[in-house]
């Protein structure tokens, strides 16, 4: 058990998507630009970005359309601050529709959490295994 914990790949979450032949193709070209993200650094860059198009969309529904709406400045100030893996899932949902740009988004960052706390359950476990075999 150890040894399958030490050897634990953390993008295998993303690997299943890369490899399902029904994933969705945005969903599957999010999962292969998160490949080489840290964990923690994926996560949060994926959940600001998603958050910063819920906004989006939420002023779109409320009928603001003012290209210098809180929501728009953020967001253009988020990918002007974040010029990597922000910018790059953001060409991926840039020419879809505020919400299925905002369900992709919500998606990958789920995606994003359950790959960062894996990393944690196989750290804990590794060192309780290790603790009963002292």
């Amino acid at each position: 058990m150890l040894r399958w914990l030490q050897t634990y790949d953390l993008n295998l979450p993303l690997l299943d998507i890369l490899n399902d032949p029904e994933s969705e193709d945005v969903q599957a070209d999010l999962a292969a630009r998160s490949l080489a993200e840290g964990l923690d650094s994926g996560f949060y860059d994926a959940e600001a970005l998603a958050d910063a198009v819920s906004h989006l969309l939420s002023e779109i529904d409320a009928g603001l359309l003012d290209p210098q709406s809180d929501a728009r400045v953020a967001l253009s100030e988020l990918l002007d601050r974040s010029p990597g893996y922000s910018n790059s899932i953001h060409a991926v949902v840039k020419d879809l529709s505020p919400r299925e740009a905002a369900r992709h988004l919500a998606w990958l960052t789920r995606l994003m959490r359950d790959r960062a706390d894996m990393a944690r359950l196989v750290r804990e476990a590794g060192v309780k295994i290790a603790l009963s075999r002292r």
